[in-house]
Formats: structure tokens, C-alpha cells, sequence
């Protein structure tokens, strides 16, 4: 462990610190990140990192009965989350875009589990993102090679949703620096990720 000690704003050691890496984007769409508790003070939290950069965005992370009192949903809010009913993102006529992403983080049995216990989540259209990529969070296992990070799939959606705004490569190449510096620096145990 370095004698260096740690950044509070991206909890790696100070030497592989990534937060000066990290742009402001102006982003139009609100995006509200719901994150479950036991991610929180994950190292590899890309969740933190969507909103440091996003200057439309709000994480919230803690248990499920808190975030649920936290919880207030613009009009016109729409979750980022995969299924049968889901519509795919690119398809959404411009009058249909959500105003407010909602989107999930955790792995996948907490991003379940996060959907299942809130239910002002249940009555939100849902939106699902296709792909063309494996996933470059190389350092946590994703379960299926549609399977993106929670940085990946909000980036991917924003690009869709309002593809004039600038700053999303510099966000992805911030991403980029978190994976290559911790491969660098060792193994990194595997965890599935959602989105």
C-alpha cells in the first residue's frame, strides 16, 4: 500500500489518481444514477466518475429504504435498463426522449434487486441500448459481451440522446486511464457489472 495516501474524490492512491483526467460535460439530459450501497466506496466506481463529469447529473447511493425517500423523479423520467419491454434508445423519436436517465448501478443482482424494491421505478418507460462492442471494463467481469459498465451504457445513451453535446470521448478516455492504471498495478478481482 502507497505512503502517498489516497484521493478522497476517486478513493485510488494519490499515484493512480485519475481524477484530473475527468472533463465537465454540458450535458442536457438529467441524470440521476441510483447506485447500490455496497458499491459505494467500490475503487473501480465508474459511477462516480459519470458524475463528477456530467453537470447534469445526481448519484445517489444507499440502502434501498433511504434511496426510495430520496428519490424524486423529473416528469418525463425514464430508466436505462434492459428487458422485454424495453425500447431501444436509438429507436426514441425526439419528442419521446427522456428528460431525466435514470440509470442503475451495481452488479446485476443489485441492480435487481434496486428495481425491485423501488417502486416508483416500476411505472417508468424503460430504454436498452444494442451494443456494438464488447465492454473495456476489463477489470470487472461483465456477464454477457452486451454487458456494459454504468460509464459505457450512460455515455452510449447520452451520445444518442444528444449527440451535439462535446466531452463524451475525454469521458471514455478517463475511463480508459482508471482500467490501464490498475492493470498496470495488479490482477484485479472480477465482479459483474450491470448495464
Amino acid at each position: 500500500m502507497s505512503h502517498l495516501g489516497r484521493c478522497y474524490a476517486c478513493f485510488r492512491p494519490k499515484e493512480s489518481c485519475y481524477c484530473s483526467s475527468i472533463p465537465q460535460i454540458d450535458n442536457r439530459t438529467d441524470v440521476l444514477i441510483l447506485q447500490h450501497w455496497r458499491e459505494r466506496f467500490h475503487p473501480f466506481n465508474t459511477a462516480r466518475i459519470v458524475q463528477r463529469a456530467l453537470l447534469k447529473s445526481q448519484l445517489l447511493a444507499d440502502h434501498t429504504p433511504n434511496l426510495e425517500k430520496q428519490l424524486q423523479l423529473q416528469p418525463h423520467a425514464g430508466l436505462l435498463y434492459p428487458g422485454r419491454s424495453a425500447m431501444l434508445i436509438s429507436d426514441l423519436a425526439p419528442d419521446q426522449r427522456p428528460a431525466q436517465l435514470v440509470v442503475l448501478d451495481g452488479t446485476w443482482n443489485q441492480a435487481k434487486t434496486l428495481l425491485r424494491d423501488l417502486p416508483a421505478l416500476h411505472a417508468l418507460p424503460r430504454y436498452r441500448l444494442a451494443p456494438t462492442a464488447p465492454s473495456r471494463y476489463r477489470i470487472r467481469r461483465e456477464p454477457n459481451d452486451s454487458s456494459l459498465s454504468t460509464i459505457e451504457a450512460a455515455v452510449a445513451a447520452l451520445r444518442i440522446l444528444e449527440p451535439e453535446t462535446v466531452g463524451f470521448d475525454q469521458l471514455l478516455r478517463a475511463f480508459d486511464t482508471m482500467v490501464d492504471v490498475q492493470l498496470a498495478h495488479s490482477g484485479s478481482a472480477a465482479g459483474q457489472r450491470i448495464v
